[in-house]
């Protein structure tokens, strides 16, 4: 798997900001995006929708790093994370600079990683999974003020 390329769409979402979040990822064998090698989604807690974009993330890094994939192309729609992880904006909140410097982190542990901003339609599977995620947030929300 070493030498194995794949495509990663990854999304976060919030409802509400801040609200229940959740993250979408999607792994695809980067010659057939048709079947997935694995899909994510997850409820991660009442955060912002950047949080939860960094968040889906990092997660996406750690699944190929667990699952030994060093090269990917990571394709997301948030020009939030994509512009700061570049370098062209600046990150002031102390809690998404803590969450820029692990994901460099991660990074940094691979062969190859390219980033490459997309829109909303052509990153469709992630945001349903991630708008899954923090669907189910709000269920749990719901139970705990009954």
């Amino acid at each position: 798997m070493e030498n194995e390329s794949v495509v990663v769409c990854i999304d976060g979402s919030s409802r509400g900001n801040p609200g229940p979040s959740g993250i979408g990822v999607v792994i695809c064998n980067g010659q057939n995006v048709e079947e997935p090698l694995a899909q994510i989604s997850r409820y991660i807690g009442i955060t912002t929708n950047n949080v939860a974009e960094y968040e889906a993330l990092i997660h996406a890094l750690k699944w190929l790093l667990n699952n030994q994939f060093f090269a990917a192309e990571i394709r997301l729609d948030s020009e939030f994370v994509y512009k700061q992880l570049m370098g062209e904006y600046r990150i002031k909140e102390p809690h998404i600079q803590i969450l820029a410097k692990r994901a460099r982190n991660l990074l940094n542990q691979f062969a190859r990683i390219d980033l490459k901003i997309v829109s909303r339609k052509e990153n469709s599977l992630a945001n349903k999974l991630a708008q899954k995620g923090s669907k189910a947030g709000l269920k749990k929300t719901a139970k705990g003020k009954k």
